[in-house]
């Protein structure tokens, strides 16, 4: 990407729930525990389906699904597959109206080098799958704009000057409580996030430590050991333990995607 984009995160929680998604896949993490993403705007979904491939769907303010991924080996690829719409989505040139076989017509959402990044449910008429184009752009539209404009507990996905990509959470009143390290791509720190939220909400997996100056800091780790990310250094132990606490109550409120 040519840009740095910052971002909106969400908290998906892992409910599994019956889909007849455009995608065939059986099942979908429902966004349990996302307010903003249930009340009036468009919201992308990442999920895992039956055949354990990775999928995204983007869906508008009620919910419909009006743009559905293929299957990606990866978490990272699905959702590099959602920035991707967020850089195509809003140029109609990057749409492809086609029949079907049994006389009905479909979209498909292409990048700049032919590939394509997703694809529509069957229409009609033509005429109903342009309508669904029309749709799609203002939607991505609507989505970019809540992202330029968000505040509040979130995620911040941004390039920093060496080049790599890193990601910060931060608490409601805007202050940073967790950072990350630095990624080579943009979708690898967007899934960092989704690490964060695989990982944080117990409390064994944050491991304080005790700075060379005195302080107390602590690192979110993965089930395998890998640090996800580090706090700030405290003045004491029992600073960055209630620190912890705070970032498991915290992580709930947080929206992904």
């Amino acid at each position: 990407m040519n840009t740095p984009r910052i971002f909106r995160s969400s908290l998906l929680a892992l409910v599994l729930v019956s889909l007849a998604s455009l995608s065939g896949c059986a099942y979908e993490t429902a966004p349990v525990g996302a307010p903003q993403a249930l009340s009036g705007r468009p919201y992308f979904s990442v999920f895992q389906g039956a055949d354990d491939g990775y999928y995204f769907n983007l869906r508008a303010a009620n919910h419909e699904i009006i743009l559905a991924s293929q299957s990606y080996s990866t978490r990272t690829a699905a959702l590099n597959g959602v920035l991707s719409v967020m850089d195509n989505g809003e140029d109609r040139t990057r749409y492809e109206v086609l029949d079907s076989a049994d006389g009905q017509a479909y979209f498909n959402l292409k990048a700049r080098n032919g590939h394509i990044i997703g694809h529509s449910e069957m229409y009609s008429t033509r005429s109903n799958a342009s309508q669904g184009i029309d749709a799609v752009i203002r939607n991505v539209g609507t989505y970019l704009d809540f992202l330029a404009n968000r505040t509040g507990a979130r995620f911040d996905v941004f390039r920093g000057a060496d080049g790599r990509f890193y990601f910060n959470l931060r608490a409601g009143n805007g202050e940073i409580v967790l950072s990350s390290q630095g990624y080579s791509a943009e979708s690898s720190a967007l899934n960092g996030t989704f690490s964060v939220v695989d990982n944080g909400l117990d409390a064994a997996h944050y491991d304080i430590r005790q700075s060379a100056d005195g302080g107390y800091y602590f690192n979110l780790k993965a089930t395998n050991g890998q640090t996800i990310a580090t706090s700030e250094v405290y003045v004491s132990r029992s600073n960055a333990e209630r620190a912890v606490d705070s970032i498991v109550a915290l992580l709930p409120e947080v929206d992904l995607l």
